[in-house]
């Protein structure tokens, strides 16, 4: 199947998550090494460094736009049809982008293997669903048809690790070849993908959708605005050493997370157009926006003095896909759980002082 990934690039999160991940399923958190094993494995020393506070309480912010625009709302509703097509059966041969109705048997050294067989799955042509070949060996198949697929397994091969690069044979038999086309927004459309009775009514619930999701996009946008104001007015010294460190951590937990997808670094370049160089420009960057802000919350909490809450334990527990803080601690350690909750409690203090225009 067709892998994307997903790399650590948590930025104000990095303040509050385990390191193995952001805000990821606490049995996933669990099964990697915590931040605090990691750091004892390796003999990594605390965030080093000195920091001078700027102004961090009544910062200026203009609020980022939160309106959903008619233009926006056509599009999702023009994304939506794309998402949701017609499907009209034809007799030709099947063309990029139609859906085949198909029966198969995945076949290794002539036997059938676990989860390589089905009946009645519907495939688009061209989706990436399968793996390297399949989709492809349909091009110009037609119903009733029956043909032999020799295939190879990707290597790595995360799903099925004993198939990985593994010749095989997919025994396929095509029942239906259905043409695509985008549906008119009506009435029947709307009661075939929802629960809503009309255009209208499902028209507005999906706006609701789209502010709700802005509103959301606006507020990250926001605190980020207000964090990175505050590390710009700060002053820092000696942290190179720290900002070293972090990107190396940073480094190695992409490399972690692209192995658990299946992909190799130069996989993850190739997608989102960089080169090494580039890629290690922007982790070094995030490293050094990490151990900035850490010293900074660091600071302002010991200017404060911070009583810690129960409420801000939880808040890091949740933030942490944790059922408890007592879970959290378990996983990251007592003294990284503790500085989770005080970072969270740092961060609202900055947040409720500030000033949103």
């Amino acid at each position: 199947m067709r892998k994307f990934a997903k790399l650590c690039a948590c930025g104000v999160a990095a303040a509050l998550m385990l390191a193995s991940g952001c805000g990821q399923k606490q049995e996933e958190a669990e099964s990697q090494t915590t931040a605090a094993e990691t750091a004892a494995e390796d003999g990594q020393e605390p965030i080093s460094g000195e920091v001078e506070l700027g102004e961090y309480k009544g910062i200026e912010i203009e609020k980022a736009d939160r309106e959903v625009t008619d233009e926006e709302l056509q599009s999702a509703v023009e994304s939506r049809l794309e998402a949701n097509p017609d499907l009209t059966e034809v007799d030709r041969p099947a063309e990029n982008g139609d859906t085949v109705n198909i029966d198969y048997v995945g076949m290794k050294d002539g036997e059938a293997f676990e989860g390589g067989t089905a009946q009645g799955q519907d495939l688009v042509l061209g989706s990436g669903t399968y793996i390297d070949g399949f989709e492809d060996g349909l091009i110009g198949a037609v119903k009733g048809q029956e043909l032999s697929l020799e295939l190879t397994f990707p290597d790595p091969y995360p799903n099925n690790p004993d198939l990985a690069g593994q010749p095989v044979v997919f025994d396929v038999t095509v029942n239906s070849v259905e043409e695509s086309s985008t549906p008119e927004l009506n009435d029947a459309f709307v009661q075939r993908i929802s629960d809503f009775e009309t255009v209208e009514e499902w028209e507005a619930d999906l706006k609701h959708q789209l502010e709700e999701q802005k509103a959301q996009q606006a507020e990250t946008q926001d605190e980020n605005n207000l964090f990175n104001t505050i590390v710009e007015n700060a002053v820092f010294t000696d942290i190179e050493d720290s900002v070293e460190a972090e990107f190396e951590r940073l480094q190695t937990t992409n490399e972690n997370l692209l192995a658990l997808q299946g992909m190799t670094m130069e996989d993850y370049l190739s997608i989102f157009g960089l080169d090494q160089e580039s890629y290690e420009e922007l982790l070094h960057n995030q490293a050094e926006y990490n151990v900035k802000l850490e010293l900074v919350l660091a600071k302002v909490a010991e200017q404060e003095n911070f009583e810690i809450t129960d409420e801000a334990r939880q808040a890091v527990a949740d933030a942490n896909s944790m059922e408890d803080f007592e879970s959290l601690a378990e996983a990251a350690g007592a003294s990284e759980a503790e500085r989770f909750a005080r970072n969270w409690t740092a961060m609202e203090f900055i947040k409720d002082n500030a000033v949103y225009k």
